[in-house]
């Protein structure tokens, strides 16, 4: 049924020989075959789905719900349903073919009578038989059996969570997939059976879960995300119990604070925005962030220290946002004004000032932050903040001579653009602005770390920008650029210069398809189809173009997606 020769030439030999182990050892399973596709599930690490088609060419396309599918044309599994089906006798194939889904109602409702007509004994063993391979399938139906005889109380509940949440060293992303995948199938009864139990014993274990999620994420890679749901099911609940809680005003505003100053846990909602806490209690949280920033401040605070500067910050930025809320500008001023230490502190005291029009207490803070300001990253945020200061002030030469002196310190395509837009604002125009711009870009090269300034790909925006095709098609011809910039100066030439537009589109679509994913592939596709429609609208020749989609396939055949979306909207160049 599937061309085997084909398939062997796509295929790497590592794939080869995995696949004929895979087949060999009786690991497909659950053959379906309609037409001229077949699908079946493949048990490698995990239980993998394929299919595989013949296209209208006689060609095999293949899909398989492992992670080598997404980048591979024809991965180990789907090598392994080939053999298979191409093993089958022609008998056989007919057997397979009449298992459609009527026949699989059918087996269905045959294997329930099957069951049914079982003794009880008998059907208890095969119970008990299945429960045994998997010791969470055993938790879930011990759980369910107590449940369903008495309601399972907060003891045992609380031992649950913490066999649903073992703390074990897990680093590889399978191991971590099934850790979670098993947390998750005990989670869905331990949850609802939480759920019946009194509001404050809800609180308690939910509290713990988050604190037990907390406590084994330290020992866990789960840079994959596979605890989401659980984090997101147990945050929410968290949240939905507080207002439920039978505490005082006094007792819910003192644990949103302790919350809320001290950020004890990585996973956890978002103290207090993800709590929907009454205004009452809102009052009295703001009072007791106001007590303790006054206490700390009497006390001192060692602003030098991070941590003592970003609890104070932290306990002062809701009061801030209160401020901002009832638009009380003379307290946001007055708070952040308590806590100001830095260069980047005081520039916020500007910004808030010029924000008013209170232009000359600005430019008094402005000199404070330029007093403060002892790193280059802080001078310079000065800089730029007095650009906007002088251009409110209308001191436009004042604000000119700032933003050039930057420029000249450090040239690039995106000074330039600001240096472009100050101008409009300014009304100042300098008839060799654009010569003295190219110089400076071009004086990168000459740097002894020329090579972390990228110089070549901010000249050749600056010429692009300023429609000088020629230094651009020079300047990317010499040196390496994106392939953003390799594009846009392609669409400009590409009536111009076809054979060399053709040329910078095939380096920037094969970096594209070299990074190997879905969105890659899709970007590089719909990039194709805009040159053919370009070439089209003009009544361009296209054979240029397809010699490159011809060449592009040649070279990553092995990409599966991005062959099935060739396929798709260029299928004259197979």
């Amino acid at each position: 049924m599937f061309d085997l020769n084909d398939i062997k030439q796509r295929a790497g030999s590592k794939s080869l020989d995995l696949g004929y182990g895979l087949y060999a050892s009786n690991h497909v399973s659950k053959l379906l075959i309609i037409d001229n596709q077949a699908m079946a599930t493949v048990a490698g690490q995990f239980k993998y789905k394929v299919t595989l088609e013949n296209n209208a060419a006689g060609q095999c396309l293949a899909s398989c719900t492992c992670p080598a599918g997404d980048y591979q044309e024809i991965c180990k599994h789907a090598i392994a349903v080939a053999l298979k089906v191409n093993s089958l006798s022609a008998a056989e194939l007919a057997d397979v073919n009449a298992n459609d889904e009527t026949a699989q109602d059918n087996e269905r409702t045959e294997l329930i009578a099957w069951f049914m007509d079982k003794p009880t004994n008998e059907l208890t063993n095969i119970i008990m038989a299945f429960l045994d391979e998997s010791e969470h399938e055993y938790d879930k139906w011990v759980m369910m059996m107590t449940n369903d005889k008495q309601a399972l109380g907060a003891g045992e509940l609380s031992k649950l969570i913490t066999k649903a949440l073992p703390n074990k060293q897990v680093w590889g992303w399978s191991e971590v997939n099934s850790y979670f995948a098993e947390a998750n199938s005990l989670f869905e009864l331990i949850l609802p059976a939480i759920a019946k139990l009194p509001v404050e014993q809800q609180w308690k274990l939910t509290l713990k879960a988050l604190v037990r999620l907390n406590d084994v994420l330290e020992e866990i890679d789960d840079s994959g995300g596979f605890r989401f749901e659980i984090e997101g099911q147990l945050n929410q609940n968290l949240s939905e119990l507080f207002n439920q809680l039978p505490w005082s005003d006094e007792q819910k505003a003192q644990w949103i604070f302790e919350h809320f100053a001290d950020y004890k846990y990585d996973v956890f909602p978002s103290v207090p925005h993800d709590f929907d806490i009454t205004p009452s209690v809102n009052t009295l949280f703001l009072s007791q962030c106001a007590a303790v920033i006054e206490k700390r401040l009497q006390t001192g605070v060692d602003f030098d220290d991070w941590r003592q500067k970003s609890a104070v910050t932290r306990l002062t930025s809701v009061l801030i946002d209160q401020a901002k809320e009832q638009d009380d500008w003379q307290e946001q001023l007055r708070l952040i004004k308590l806590t100001a230490h830095d260069s980047d502190d005081y520039l916020k005291v500007m910004a808030l000032c010029k924000a008013r029009n209170d232009l000359l207490d600005a430019e008094y803070y402005l000199q404070q932050a330029y007093q403060r300001a002892n790193k280059p990253h802080e001078v310079l945020a000065c800089k730029r903040d007095e650009i906007e200061l002088r251009l409110e002030l209308s001191e436009f030469k004042a604000a000119w001579v700032i933003a050039w002196q930057l420029f000249i310190d450090n040239p690039s395509f995106n000074g330039f653009k600001d240096l472009q837009t100050l101008q409009q604002k300014t009304g100042i125009i300098d008839a060799e602005f654009a010569q003295k711009v190219e110089q400076l870009l071009l004086s990168l090269s000459n740097q002894e770390n020329y090579r972390f300034t990228n110089y070549p790909s901010e000249l050749l925006d600056f010429y692009i920008d300023q429609n000088d095709i020629e230094k651009a098609r020079s300047l990317a011809a010499k040196h390496k650029v994106k392939s953003s910039q390799l594009i846009k100066l392609a669409d400009i030439i590409l009536m111009q210069y076809p054979q060399e537009s053709i040329d910078l589109y095939h380096k920037s679509i094969s970096d594209m398809i070299g990074q190997t994913n879905n969105n890659a592939y899709r970007e590089a596709t719909n990039l194709l189809i805009k040159i053919e429609k370009n070439l089209k609208h003009t009544n361009a020749d296209c054979t240029l173009l397809y010699d490159m989609i011809a060449a592009l396939i040649k070279d990553f055949k092995q990409k599966r997606n991005m062959m099935k979306l060739l396929r798709e909207y260029f299928p004259d160049c197979f």
